[in-house]
């Protein structure tokens, strides 16, 4: 339950964080020139800090300063490459705009540039308060546990009640929350604070009769639910999210981007949990018996086997995406599916073959080019 706790702390610090970088970029965008080179710069800063020095996977018997250095390195690394993704994202929506107020009929690129790069410029923050908080997760969970197996008798007890109870507070709390922003319940107390005290108490009262010591299965609950989450989104058509998030966000793409990116998590997230669960043996074992750490295992024997196929899939969900961009846009969800459908239902069949044809177009040319890649990479 530490790990619970120290979620919404460590995401909390990453959405401040993030979003203070955010603004950092905001500084140099009015100069787009200058946030070009410095974007490169930033670039050239994260592969120097990665490839260039002492690996980063280094084996467990190195120095106190060794690995102080390693975490300052990482750290500068994914600062750089934040806020460089950062500038990306604000030259991406200028550009788009510009692209929009000029390219006449062909303005929807523009539109098209933009929405990505907002989506962009709105996803780091959140991408940045998910990984602090992963990273609180595991430290929490690290020395919680560590915490707990070192006393013993009624310190153990109390640390283990008050953990549990802390924890299930959070994630009682969190869910209210969310059916809250949903709802927006008259009395939002009654699906927040009192649920979570009461739940809390109860789960006090649960970390106290139960033995400090005791272990759970907490990895297979955890894996059970991310998949049963993962199979019900699967199971609803993307056209269906579509409708759903257009009468949510109303009509326009990001809707339809909403829809596409919650189809795609879980149709990848179950190809990709089942490649892993997949791999050889062989090199996992035999990079063990060598004396190596969990990340070194990981990086060696795990991620090479993974990366071909991992590839091939995301390239592959990438072409269907393209192709149900189309009909999202029959249900509200923007883009050239959106203004073909207007054209339908207004008999302008001349500019309704025109744009099929763009269609067929560009589906056969990210074919072309996905194959290119799949080849390169592969």
């Amino acid at each position: 339950m530490a790990a619970v706790i120290a979620f919404p702390i460590g995401g909390a610090a990453g959405w401040l964080m993030g979003s203070w970088l955010m603004g950092l970029t905001t500084m140099v965008i009015g100069q787009p020139i200058v946030a070009v080179i410095t974007a490169v710069i930033l670039a050239a800063v994260v592969y120097a800090l990665l490839k260039l020095g002492p690996s980063l996977v280094s084996p467990d018997s190195q120095s106190t300063s060794q690995k102080v250095v390693v975490v300052l390195r990482v750290v500068l690394a994914i600062m750089a490459g934040y806020l460089s993704l950062g500038l990306v994202g604000q030259l991406g929506t200028a550009f788009g705009e510009w692209l929009y107020e000029n390219l006449g009929f062909f303005g929807f690129l523009g539109a098209f540039f933009t929405v990505t790069a907002d989506t962009l410029r709105l996803g780091l923050p959140a991408f940045a308060a998910f990984l602090l908080g992963l990273i609180g997760m595991s430290y929490g969970s690290r020395y919680g546990q560590e915490a707990v197996l070192s006393l013993t008798g009624a310190p153990a007890r109390l640390l283990t009640g008050g953990l549990t109870a802390g924890g299930t507070a959070v994630i009682v709390f969190s869910l209210g929350s969310f059916l809250n922003w949903l709802y927006l319940f008259d009395k939002p107390e009654n699906w927040t604070t009192n649920p979570a005290l009461i739940l809390g108490g109860v789960g006090l009262l649960v970390g106290l009769l139960v033995s400090p010591k005791r272990s759970f299965a907490i990895g297979m609950l955890i894996y059970n639910i991310a998949r049963a989450i993962l199979n019900i989104l699967r199971s609803i058509e993307p056209l269906i999210m579509g409708i759903v998030f257009v009468v949510w966000v109303s009509l326009g793409p990001f809707a339809g981007v909403m829809a596409l990116t919650l189809h795609s998590i879980a149709a990848l997230g179950k190809l990709f949990s089942e490649q892993v669960e997949g791999i050889d043996e062989g090199p996992v074992e035999a990079i063990t018996a060598t004396g190596a750490n969990k990340l070194q295992i990981i990086v060696f024997g795990v991620i090479p086997q993974i990366i071909p196929p991992f590839i091939a899939f995301t390239l592959y969900r990438w072409d269907i995406n393209v192709r149900m961009s189309t009909i999202i846009g029959f249900v509200g969800g923007g883009g050239i599916g959106f203004v073909l459908s207007q054209n339908i239902q207004q008999l302008r069949y001349r500019q309704a073959s025109v744009m099929m044809l763009s269609i067929a177009i560009v589906v056969a040319s990210l074919d072309y080019v996905s194959s290119k890649i799949r080849a390169r990479i592969i």
